[in-house]
């Protein structure tokens, strides 16, 4: 089998571990130099714009062409400055010398003067003219001094050409000291050991041991002291071997004596067991007997049970019927109660989209107005004040008519989503609550009811949202259709609390009442007060349902005629 250096694997690796890092830290540097170079250039570049920036703004003022030429001619002659672009206030170009960017790539930030990044090997410095006349300051145009990657090149060749020298000569050397390292440290103790343990006899233990002759102080003295030490090992093993080969030869003695007893034993115990065998013979007979008259006491039950299971399937079948039939009026009622909300966020949001088509309107006819007079060149500044206002005016009443219609779009999408799935999700159970109670506006607006929420904000739990839509949905209906029948001044009141893992909620209103007899079977399916004027009696229910099945709580309700109706919920729910 063909076998690798120790050694030659050992300083592979960590030649190659040096070689990666010396090559990042060798990048590294160039980098550094070139960015520190670039950054010089850019500074040189600052410094010439300081120092002709004044005759330049005045040749620029005075129109003197021939001025800011010959200034051209001696910026491009500075080994630094690669090109040149000097514009005029109307951004037309004065002077192009040298190596610049293409014409789409002039600066167009507002600012003084900045540095213009590196693209396609050029860099630069832009700066604006500003001529100083009778105290005012003027800008007369613009300078841009530009540079190349090959001049920062040129400038760190020197710096590159000993980084790179230096990583070889410190290569070279620390591979010449590693080898002659290895060599002596590993290499020749290795083989020595190699040869030494090719030596070993199991005839002969004593002369087999290990005596290293150089590096007493490293772990091939370990070595040799754990090889030296089996070795005497394998010597008391041998010895224990021999003992115990004795052993076996006077248990073996001792084994045929006992099997000599056992056959005895065995002829015993084998008269023994025929008598044994007739008794059990005759009880097999009696069990026959019993096993015929269980079998067909079994073949009865049988009859039974089959019977029996036909009547289970045909009640689990009855009782499977109820259970669609009920899940169905359930999902109609809440299909309704989506449905009042669609037909009453309509107008809502009809409202707010009016307005803003008439704001929008109003803004095109007065820049239509605007447009004419400036076609004609009749167009004053006040008529321009004048439209700029009243656009102003137009665009906010706008803006606020869309937000609030992209507000109660947004409350109905997520209360109606909520209310047609069983995601869990996390809710700020206040915020939500706002969201439920705005998308249910058109429907209290007929009653006017106060509703008085008192919740702390931070409040966050982790639940399905939909049923706390579905069951706040139905309460608030509920008190609006029953309990403020006839009633203007209705008031509904909501407590939200937290008490340790639970979630308190107390919905209370001022409506008109339950009695005992209607209160106990409050929560029945199809019970309603209102049975020929379209209840459904399923609100309730659904509550309870929700309460106890989906957010495995518990509901209680309170009521006496005239004195309203009060829910108390208790819903284990996850906190955040």
């Amino acid at each position: 089998m063909t076998t690798s250096s120790i050694s030659k694997s050992l300083l592979t690796n960590v030649l190659s571990v040096y070689f990666v890092l010396t090559l990042i830290v060798t990048s590294v540097q160039v980098v550094g130099e070139y960015y520190d170079t670039k950054n010089m250039l850019v500074q040189e570049l600052h410094n010439q714009q300081s120092t002709f920036s004044h005759s330049l703004a005045r040749s620029l003022w005075e129109y003197n062409t021939p001025q800011i030429e010959a200034i051209a001619d001696g910026l491009i002659n500075i080994p630094a400055i690669a090109g040149l672009v000097i514009r005029d206030d109307t951004g037309r170009i004065v002077s192009q010398l040298g190596r610049t960017p293409p014409l789409r790539a002039f600066p167009t930030i507002s600012a003084d003067s900045y540095e213009l990044p590196e693209r396609d090997g050029v860099f630069g410095y832009y700066s604006k003219l500003v001529f100083e006349f009778s105290g005012d300051s003027t800008q007369v145009g613009d300078v841009t001094l530009y540079t190349t990657r090959d001049i920062a090149i040129q400038r760190i060749k020197v710096s590159l050409y000993f980084i790179i020298g230096s990583a070889i000569v410190k290569s070279t050397f620390l591979i010449m000291l590693f080898s002659v390292a290895f060599h002596r440290m590993l290499n020749r103790p290795m083989r020595d050991l190699i040869s030494q343990i090719q030596n070993f006899r199991l005839d002969d233990l004593e002369h087999s041991k290990l005596h290293i002759r150089s590096l007493r102080n490293t772990e091939f003295l370990l070595l040799e002291r754990a090889y030296n030490q089996l070795v005497e090992n394998l010597k008391e093993y041998q010895e224990d071997l021999d003992r115990a080969q004795k052993q076996l030869l006077h248990v073996n003695q001792k084994l045929d004596e006992q099997n000599g007893i056992l056959e005895q034993e065995v002829a015993r115990k084998t008269s023994n067991l025929s008598r044994v065998l007739v008794d059990l013979e005759r009880q097999k007979n009696d069990l026959e007997l019993r096993q015929d008259t269980l079998e067909n006491e079994i073949r009865q039950r049988r009859v039974v049970e089959t019977d029996l299971r036909e009547i289970n399937t045909r009640l689990q079948e009855s009782l499977s019927a109820l259970e669609r039939t009920q899940d169905q009026l359930i999902e109609s009622e809440k299909m309704a109660s989506l449905g009042g909300l669609v037909a009453g966020i309509t107008h809502d949001v009809n409202t707010p989209i009016g307005i803003s088509v008439t704001a929008a309107t109003y803004i095109r006819d007065q820049l239509t107005e605007a447009e004419e007079a400036l076609n004609k060149k009749a167009l004053t500044q006040a008529q321009l004040t004048k439209v700029f206002k009243l656009s102003k005016e137009s665009l906010d009443l706008l803006e606020s008519n869309l937000a609030r219609a992209s507000d109660l779009i947004s409350s109905f999408k997520q209360v109606a989503v909520d209310q047609t799935s069983e995601v869990v999700r996390e809710i700020n159970i206040k915020d939500y609550l706002n969201g439920v109670i705005q998308t249910l506006n058109p429907r209290l607006k007929p009653f006017k009811p106060r509703i008085l929420i008192e919740c702390p904000d931070d409040i966050e739990i982790r639940c399905p949202a939909g049923a706390f839509a579905q069951i706040f949905t139905n309460l608030i209906i509920n008190s609006l259709i029953h309990g403020f029948e006839n009633k203007q001044d209705g008031e509904i009141g909501i407590t939200i609390e937290r008490n340790d893992d639970k979630l308190v909620i107390d919905y209370r209103d001022n409506g008109k009442g339950l009695t005992q007899q209607q209160l106990d079977q409050l929560f029945d399916p199809f019970f309603t007060t209102k049975v020929q004027q379209g209840g459904s009696g399923l609100g309730t229910h659904i509550i309870r349902n929700l309460v106890t099945q989906t957010l495995n709580g518990t509901v209680e309700a309170e009521s006496e005629p005239g004195q309203g109706l009060t829910y108390r919920m208790t819903l284990a729910v996850t906190f955040i």
